[in-house]
């Protein structure tokens, strides 16, 4: 496990907690004392954590955003990379939903410049971004706000997507393993990611290399419902085989065509 992934998962612990002990975590972990005291430290630093002896809390004025905010932030070149890429499949005049996540927000910052699109989310941020792009028409499910991802879910937003029928869907991937299926932390947003499988005639998955090979708390739907996915060029390629074995056509972006 990469650092950054292990020090996520670590901020995951300590929101859900509400506090950490340097033991745990080397023993869920299996990395020395002295890997995670440097977690800890470097995470205390950014302001995400606050350590105690033998361990860390949350700080006193945390929230949802400086989580939210380092994953938006962990690998960020193959998230812009894999945003620019799945923003090409998207066609002037046609109705596309994109899901909350950090690799679909990419896709926004990329079509703010088209024209007569309409665009259905469920993320607050994506709205946000396309607020001023005068070619985009922007729909927002409505629902609970989902803090933990800045996403809205819970029954108004499954009632609302039952209602729409979609071009494309991006679908954001929280963990993949090709042959079995995708999955996410949440339950709730698992049956969003479900519905919005079933409202979209194409199906685009998004995820970074990171997300393969890993299986996340709640099932979404097994991976060969996905037409295409984009994906970056550190996927190792067993997982690319495996996913055109299935018939899902896979494209790659390359982090170093990045400016």
């Amino acid at each position: 496990m990469l650092a950054e992934e292990r020090r996520t998962r670590i901020l995951e612990l300590i929101e859900k907690e509400r506090g950490v002990k340097v033991s745990e975590l080397v023993k869920l972990f299996n990395v020395t004392g002295a890997t995670i005291r440097r977690d800890l430290e470097a995470l205390e630093k950014e302001g995400l954590l606050k350590r105690t002896h033998g361990g860390a809390v949350l700080p006193q004025s945390f929230s949802f955003e400086p989580l939210y905010a380092t994953k938006k932030r962990q690998n960020l070149k193959e998230k812009m990379a894999i945003g620019a890429k799945a923003a090409e499949l998207i066609n002037d005049g046609e109705t596309v939903f994109i899901e909350t996540g950090s690799t679909t927000l990419q896709i926004a910052k990329n079509i703010k410049n088209r024209h007569d699109l309409t665009v259905i989310t469920n993320s607050i941020d994506v709205a946000r971004e396309l607020l001023n792009a005068r070619g985009v028409e922007v729909i927002l499910t409505g629902g609970n706000l989902r803090k933990e991802t800045i996403a809205l879910v819970g029954p108004l937003a499954e009632r609302v997507l039952r209602e729409f029928r979609v071009d494309k869907a991006f679908l954001g991937i929280s963990g993949i393993v090709p042959g079995k299926g995708m999955s996410t932390a949440s339950i709730v947003e698992a049956e969003i990611k479900r519905l919005i499988i079933e409202m979209a005639r194409e199906v685009i998955g998004v995820a970074d290399y990171s997300k393969f090979g890993k299986e996340c708390f709640a099932f979404v739907a097994p991976t060969k419902v996905l037409h295409k996915i984009v994906v970056d060029d550190k996927v190792p390629h067993k997982f690319i085989n495996e996913l055109k074995e299935e018939g899902i056509e896979v494209l790659i972006a390359s982090p170093n065509d990045v400016k």
